[in-house]
């Protein structure tokens, strides 16, 4: 698979994100989130798997779905990628990605979901 195919619209959603989207079926790679649901899809991006600089990181197989908060998880994180397949890739990154994702949820729970806010007038 070489370039992709890529819609008139300028935008990543309608546009150059649309086929990758679309050949993963419109969910995350990593943690699932269905884009096929209004306003999910609003949150999609996509994720190269490989670094700048590297030969096939425009190549179609090396770009995937992710939704926004995975993709900025780990996206300045080192990944050793040489000779890896498109799978071997996100299933090196999810582990870390889904911890992180833990680690939000925790830090939500304890902080944001157990307050009032604004707080309330006494």
């Amino acid at each position: 698979m070489g370039s992709c195919s890529v819609p008139k619209y300028g935008d990543s959603l309608r546009g150059y994100a649309y086929p990758i989207h679309k050949r993963d079926g419109f969910r995350c790679v990593y943690c699932g989130w269905d884009g096929n649901q209004w306003p999910n899809w609003l949150f999609l991006s996509w994720d190269h798997l490989l670094p700048p600089g590297h030969a096939d990181r425009n190549k179609c197989e090396f770009i995937v779905t992710a939704c926004r908060l995975c993709n900025e998880l780990h996206n300045r994180t080192k990944f050793d990628v040489e000779g890896k397949t498109p799978r071997e890739l996100i299933e090196q990154k999810r582990p870390l990605i889904l911890q992180r994702r833990r680690e939000y949820k925790a830090f939500w729970e304890q902080h944001v979901a157990t307050r009032q806010y604004p707080p309330e007038e006494p």
